[in-house]
């Protein structure tokens, strides 16, 4: 199956998925799962004398009924004194990453999401739009990346994945009613940031990539879950990041570049006496790139915690 871009672009870097109100219009909510599913999700951990640091990777929307708090991971989060997330206080966050998504979302006067677009991908993306739900006018209007970026969300959560099931979202929660503190590797700012500064020619091609891949979308997403719930690691690696790649520019600026960022914080912080919980979305944790890889680099090991 190809690797979509589409998909892995939208699905594992960005916690402010886990901001309902960037929804330009809720999607129906997903029934109740009858059953629950146990997940024994990847984590890792880093260590020395008096120093431990947890690495785990989550999703920032997640289907009801998915049990990954228990075990070994659930241990590692009580037993830590901070939780660091990608964003923290995200329902702070939210209203702030409405406004700038609504402010530096939008076209100049004149200017329509369909413009620079083939006829065969017009066509195309008019069909997804007309499916997905959302009023036609906002969506022409939309920046490319904010419109392929709100077609996603719709989508995702038409398949059952919920902003409120999201892992950072449930992780924080439980660390507030503990009093454990919440720190943040990022503001919501600047993860609109790394959007809304792609040049014309990267839109052009998350939104190229939003209608090729369209099709395709549903089961890469099914893919990428069903080897984060059994912790296969290194197939979701493959997954979230071989596309992202083909994009060498794009990649760097919302993968590696922040991943080396991530790691430098860890090996900072490993001066430090006690434990933290670092929860990152799971494409940070895998392949060559991964905030692992650069903390080897730096001769810092990491192991991974058996979650079975």
């Amino acid at each position: 199956m190809k690797k979509t871009l589409f998909a892995a672009l939208s699905a594992f870097s960005f916690a402010l998925f886990q901001a309902p109100s960037v929804m330009a219009q809720p999607a129906p909510a997903a029934a109740a799962a009858a059953t629950t599913q146990k997940a024994t999700p990847a984590m890792w951990v880093v260590k020395d004398s008096d120093t431990t640091i947890y690495l785990f990777g989550t999703f920032h929307l997640m289907a009801p009924g998915i049990d990954w708090n228990h075990g070994k991971v659930k241990t590692a989060f009580e037993s830590s004194d901070t939780l660091r997330l990608e964003i923290a206080n995200m329902e702070a966050e939210a209203p702030i990453i409405a406004n700038l998504m609504a402010s530096k979302g939008q076209l100049p006067p004149g200017k329509t999401i369909y413009d620079g677009l083939t006829e065969a991908q017009k066509s195309a993306l008019g069909t997804i739009i007309a499916q997905s739900g959302f009023p036609p006018q906002a969506i022409q209007q939309m920046q490319p990346w904010m419109g392929s970026l709100i077609l996603a969300m719709g989508l995702y959560q038409k398949l059952g994945l919920d902003p409120t099931q999201g892992v950072d979202k449930t992780l924080d929660g439980l660390a507030r009613a503990a009093n454990k503190p919440v720190e943040g590797f990022e503001t919501g700012a600047e993860q609109i940031g790394f959007f809304a500064n792609l040049t014309d020619q990267q839109q052009k091609a998350m939104l190229v990539s939003t209608i090729e891949d369209w099709d395709q979308a549903t089961t890469m997403l099914n893919d990428m879950i069903d080897a984060w719930k059994t912790g296969n690691a290194d197939k979701l690696g493959e997954l979230m990041t071989t596309s992202l790649r083909t994009q060498p520019e794009l990649a760097k600026l919302i993968l590696t570049d922040r991943n080396e960022r991530w790691a430098e914080w860890v090996s900072a912080r490993m001066a430090k006496p006690g434990t933290v919980f670092v929860a990152v979305g799971a494409g940070h944790l895998s392949g060559p790139d991964s905030v692992q890889a650069f903390l080897k680099q730096k001769g810092i090991a990491s192991s991974r915690v058996e979650t079975k």
